[in-house]
């Protein structure tokens, strides 16, 4: 592995230049097993980031994305069984499966996804991404309407539990390893104003939307943060 070609796919992925990177690093017989796991998960990154940004507009585009997504981690997973960025971007790209699903299935891959984002962060409880994917996954869980939590219930026994005090934890750690994310900034934010704390609410969102966003998910956060900061 070339410390100049992961160096080159972070400064294209900073550039927003995600179909580059993911042309670079493609295998097109889909063989990962010689490829470092350090690129692994910047293949992961990429397809995520084409899923979010041009899925939208091209619906077949974005199932090979996230296979090729998932194919990808699920073999660093099997590859790499106890490494934290395995099985954490494996968890996010189930994650990103879960948006298409129905909300039985959505709420079962929840699980699962929870599974792999502990895993990543008993190897490495320090890990940015991990922290931001846990925090993330608490507050979709903190979330979840009366009808969701119903449905749970009755097929997996009960529903899954966080609360945004725990979100809160996880993203201020993220931010502490990592600062100035916006996704994780805007969440910040978020959970502070779910919370009720309207002035830290306020100063995280003006924080949040200087930020540069890299997908409409961002912006849709970075939407409300602009309300949180008037």
């Amino acid at each position: 592995m070339s410390a100049q070609l992961i160096a080159e796919i972070d400064a294209l992925n900073e550039q927003d230049k995600f179909r580059e990177v993911y042309d670079k690093l493609k295998k097109p017989d889909g063989n990962y097993n010689d490829m470092d796991l350090e690129l692994m998960w910047r293949l992961a990154r990429a397809c995520r980031f084409l899923v979010l940004n041009n899925g939208p507009k091209d619906k077949k585009a974005k199932q090979e994305w996230i296979t090729e997504g998932l194919d990808v981690m699920k073999t660093a997973v099997e590859r790499f069984p106890t490494a934290c960025l395995s099985n954490t971007w494996y968890g996010i790209m189930l994650n990103v499966k879960s948006q298409d699903e129905g909300i039985k299935n959505k709420i079962k891959l929840g699980y699962e996804i929870r599974e792999y984002f502990d895993k990543g962060y008993e190897a490495n409880p320090n890990d940015f991404m991990t922290l931001h994917c846990l925090g993330s996954w608490c507050f979709e869980v903190a979330s979840l309407g009366k009808v969701e939590r119903a449905f749970a219930s009755t097929f997996f026994g009960k529903p899954p539990e966080s609360s945004f005090e725990e979100a809160l934890k996880f993203y201020l750690d993220a931010e502490k390893a990592l600062p100035g994310r916006p996704y994780t900034v805007c969440r910040i934010a978020q959970c502070y104003d779910r919370l009720k704390n309207k002035e830290k609410a306020k100063e995280w969102a003006q924080k949040a939307i200087k930020l540069h966003a890299q997908d409409p998910e961002v912006e849709e956060l970075q939407h409300e943060c602009h309300r949180l900061a008037g």
